[in-house]
């Protein structure tokens, strides 16, 4: 019966923490999502946003899986996201501090039910406001995580009058490690495992010593969420992963061979006569000390980590990210449509048979090209996977759709989806047009071999403008004014174009049927870079998306 009342205890106690993070996120949901997409630039400010974060939410898991989301969507860069994780080990420890102080320093019994009672009934009479709401779900969590604490300490204070427990005095620091350890890979939660080494060191069933280990296995074990987390999907997933790991095993590790001995001096030192706080005092230290250790080696430490899994480089960005973090998946999908820019760039110079080594761009454009372009495929291999990564992003969004989105949210979804359309008809007018360009470009007759020369040269000037665009970051000002200047360049050259046709054909310069090809391939030339200039302004979101049909609920790839 004991041991049935533990685990219903410890059920309850996971149920309430978990009410409390959802609750704690509902509330503060866009502003942890904006702290850590945002507030992640400088390493120092990753390691205290992680903390912060992490301390508000009571769950590092919780903060993990998010920044697992926004790095893998290229949101928050490596280096940063594992000073997000290393700070996210020291806010954790704030869980230790609320439950001594809530758990073993007040009345459960004149708490625990009247919370529980008054979160229910907000969350009962707050149905339609949200914010209210999420109040309620907040005290009832704490309800019932206090309610699911007193079951657990007053168990345990009659273990000892009906069982033998002394045995658990005599073991050894290795085996409460190993314990924590396994007890928090299994249930998935370090602060329960931190709730149960608090309950039995106040019961007096374990010492401080078997507690501390016990705790220290505990951060240990945490690290098999993350790890869970990057199974599949991005090398960066992996790559934090491991990060995590390492970090913790090295510093628990420490922890363990030299701080854990020194605990009855180093308590003794501090004068602290509760046990209770001398725990949680030392789970704080040495993951302090921790950070203290690794943070003025993070950058070195992050350029070793970010060579580790490169042979095993799969996946795109959107099969990454889950469309449950709706900040995420913006992300990975801006970042999606970005590859097909650049994509759609260079398969239309190769359509105008311009060598893409041969453009005069910045050496970041050029990086950046290089990584998203194959040359040796040919155009319509580079065609069909410009349709099928069309057909990914609708099929994403599809799924992103069925998520709560709020109105810019869903403004920019239909930005980036008239961006992927447009896009891809800019290369299929030109795929179209390709007959009559390799007519042009392969003719004997002198005069159409020029026309030739003179639309690829005045394309490749626009086309190395738009790839520095696409490449690079700009500020809306910027972007929208020369966005704007090709445009006027596009219509000037078309009609310059039209004018000179029009010229050499009165003069008897061109036949008829030349006159034909001529003007259709400067009509589709202007087509496609217009389209592809309109597609740059959506992805920039400079300007409102026209009525989209509505998705079908099942979609193939696209034909």
């Amino acid at each position: 019966m004991l041991l049935t009342n533990l685990i219903i205890g410890l059920g309850i106690f996971l149920y309430g923490m978990n009410q409390l993070e959802r609750g704690v996120e509902a509330l503060s949901s866009d502003w942890i999502k904006y702290r850590l997409a945002y507030s992640t630039r400088h390493p120092l400010q990753s390691v205290l946003t992680g903390t912060a974060v992490t301390a508000l939410v009571q769950s590092s898991s919780m903060v993990g899986l998010l920044v697992l989301a926004f790095a893998s969507a290229g949101a928050i860069p490596l280096y940063n996201a594992i000073g997000v994780m290393l700070g996210a080990n020291l806010g954790t420890t704030f869980t230790g501090w609320i439950v001594t102080t809530l758990g073993f320093k007040l009345n459960l019994a004149a708490v625990a039910l009247p919370a529980v009672g008054l979160g229910g009934l907000i969350q009962v009479f707050a149905d339609s406001r949200p914010k209210l709401r999420a109040n309620g779900i907040v005290i009832l969590g704490l309800g019932l995580l206090l309610f699911g604490l007193g079951i657990m300490k007053d168990t345990v204070d009659n273990l000892p009058s009906n069982w033998e427990l002394e045995q658990l005095r005599e073991f050894n620091a290795l085996t409460f490690l190993l314990l924590g350890t396994v007890l928090t890979a299994v249930i998935q939660s370090s602060s329960a495992t931190m709730m149960i080494a608090l309950t039995a060191l106040n019961s007096g069933i374990i010492d401080l010593q078997g507690a501390a280990a016990l705790v220290i296995g505990a951060d240990i074990g945490t690290t098999s969420t993350m790890a869970l987390g990057s199974i599949k999907g991005a090398v960066i997933k992996r790559q934090l992963a491991l990060a995590h790991f390492l970090f913790n095993l090295s510093v628990d590790l420490l922890a363990f061979i030299f701080l854990l001995p020194l605990l009855p001096t180093l308590i003794s030192w501090i004068n602290l006569k509760d046990p209770l706080y001398s725990l949680v005092v030392f789970h704080s230290l040495f993951n302090a000390l921790g950070l203290l250790i690794y943070v003025p080696f993070l950058q070195q430490f992050s350029s070793w980590i970010s060579k580790r899994f490169l042979s095993r480089q799969t996946g795109s960005l959107l099969s990454d990210v889950p469309v449950s973090v709706p900040e995420a998946a913006i992300q990975a999908s801006q970042q999606h449509v970005r590859k097909m820019l650049i994509s759609s760039i260079a398969v239309n110079l190769q359509a105008l048979e311009v060598n893409i080594r041969q453009l005069s761009i910045s050496e970041n454009s050029r990086t950046t090209l290089n990584q998203v372009v194959t040359e040796d495929e040919s155009f319509e291999q580079q065609y069909d996977h410009l349709k099928e990564s069309e057909g990914e992003l609708l099929r994403y969004v599809v799924r992103f759709q069925q998520q709560p989105l709020n109105d810019q949210q869903a403004n920019q979804l239909l930005l980036l989806l008239n961006c992927a359309r447009d896009t891809v008809y800019s290369t299929k007018t030109l795929k179209a047009a390709r007959p009559d360009l390799a007519e042009l470009h392969h003719t004997p007759v002198t005069i159409l071999q020029d026309y030739s020369k003179k639309y690829r040269n005045s394309l490749k000037t626009i086309y190395q403008d738009l790839l520095e665009l696409a490449c690079s970051e700009h500020s809306e000002d910027y972007m929208k004014e020369e966005l704007e200047n090709l445009r006027e360049v596009n219509e000037r050259q078309h009609q310059q174009f039209h004018d000179l046709i029009s010229q050499d054909s009165q003069q008897g310069a061109i036949q008829p049927e030349q006159l034909s090809t001529l003007l259709n391939v400067n009509r589709m030339l202007w087509l496609s870079t217009q389209t592809l200039l309109k597609a740059m302004t959506y992805w920039q979101g400079l300007e409102s998306p026209i009525t989209l049909n509505p998705l079908p609920s099942g979609l193939t790839k696209p034909k």
